[in-house]
């Protein structure tokens, strides 16, 4: 009865604990001032966690790191609802820069705004009066699509950030290629191979190639669409259809593939997740819906289960699980983890009773000794 009760006292740590560290979201607008700029303003849509007193012992200040959001040629903030709701809750603060929404963008101007906008919201966790204040992290991604995706990549040539992070970014109405050059922060490109409306070989090729970062990936999303980065929005979907073909994934699946390393790559660079830069490893060099390069120096021996073995009777798993653990490691736990990234169950045991999980695809992340490893594992009834 002891073990009962401890067991179920485990199972409701667990699951509450992945209750609290998902955030509801705040909104609010702020124009900002650019002195160096004869005081241009700055308009921002800023999403951020809200601190309640359920969470508030988990959120200490300055616990939450920044992404400043680029967006594409004449989109709204609107059309970027689903980065919002995707990793505000997971404890960021999302800057979406809201200038040169016009059909006569200045796409220098823009760019210098993403720049500005990194160092303003730093200085906003000293704000007193700010919304802001002693919630912002010191650690700073810029991302773009599109338009957006090219002015960022500008404005990571102007500004220190931690990454740079891309979706089918264009070249601009200036020298783009130059100051990607300048860029030296790790950096990820995402492309779509059927995007007719910034052609690969046209766009998102050159600036990954003209990158100056050490480490670099572009990520090729098999049969991915421009637009398909963001909601559905008139103007991109417009310029979709008539340019681009043989797309073959939906809006929501090229989401779902770009959350899956966006999310893992920004618990790394952002958060010093060491587990989840495994994640996004593995997943790099084990996903069938995308082909990637880069010039990264990660010792493959490092990430890939070399030494960690999983085995499932029977393939995929139904009742069992077992775990065997090679070269005299220690096995430590195994954690499963469910495709919103949720923490649904955890278990020191290497024989797991999953005929309770319900179906569907899991990340089992793998404690041995001194390091862990993450594999994908299906359960079916």
């Amino acid at each position: 009865m002891k073990k009962v009760l401890l067991s179920m006292m485990s199972i409701f740590f667990i699951v509450c604990s992945g209750i609290a560290q998902d955030y509801e979201i705040s909104s609010s607008s702020k124009t900002f001032r650019d002195s160096d700029r004869r005081n241009r303003r700055v308009n921002a849509r800023i999403y951020y966690p809200k601190i309640t007193q359920i969470n508030q012992a988990e959120a200490p200040q300055g616990s939450f790191p920044v992404i400043v959001l680029g967006h594409g040629f004449v989109m709204g903030s609107d059309a970027y609802e689903n980065i919002y709701d995707e990793l505000v809750p997971k404890g960021y603060i999302v800057v979406f820069v809201n200038t040169e929404g016009s059909f006569f963008a200045n796409h220098d101007a823009y760019s210098k705004d993403l720049a500005f906008m990194v160092n303003a919201i730093q200085a906003e966790n000293t704000n007193q009066s700010s919304f802001l204040f002693g919630i912002v992290d010191d650690k700073t991604a810029l991302i773009g699509h599109s338009m957006g995706g090219g002015a960022a990549t500008v404005a990571a040539s102007l500004v220190e950030v931690e990454t740079l992070v891309t979706f089918a970014p264009a070249l601009l109405r200036f020298d783009t290629l130059t100051p990607a050059s300048l860029v030296s922060e790790d950096a990820i490109v995402f492309s779509g191979t059927a995007d007719g409306v910034t052609p690969p070989q046209e766009h998102h090729i050159p600036i990954y190639n003209n990158l100056g970062s050490d480490c670099k990936y572009i990520i090729n999303i098999t049969g991915g669409a421009h637009c398909y980065y963001a909601n559905s929005n008139f103007f991109c979907d417009f310029g979709e259809n008539s340019s681009s073909g043989n797309i073959q994934i939906s809006r929501s699946q090229q989401q779902a593939i770009t959350f899956q390393f966006l999310n893992s790559w920004l618990d790394y660079k952002l958060k010093g997740d060491l587990g989840a830069q495994q994640t996004f490893l593995v997943d790099l060099s084990t996903s069938e819906d995308v082909t990637s390069e880069n010039t990264c120096n990660n010792p493959v021996a490092i990430y890939e289960p070399a030494k960690i073995e999983l085995t499932t009777f029977p393939n995929p798993a139904n009742k069992v699980l077992n775990i065997k653990i090679l070269d005299n490691q220690t096995f430590e736990k195994v954690e499963f983890y469910g495709q919103n990234g949720q923490l649904v169950r955890s278990s020191k045991k290497n024989h797991i009773d999953v005929s309770g999980m319900k179906p569907g695809h899991y990340l089992a992340k793998i404690y041995a000794g001194k390091t862990s490893i993450t594999k994908k594992i299906l359960i079916q009834k």
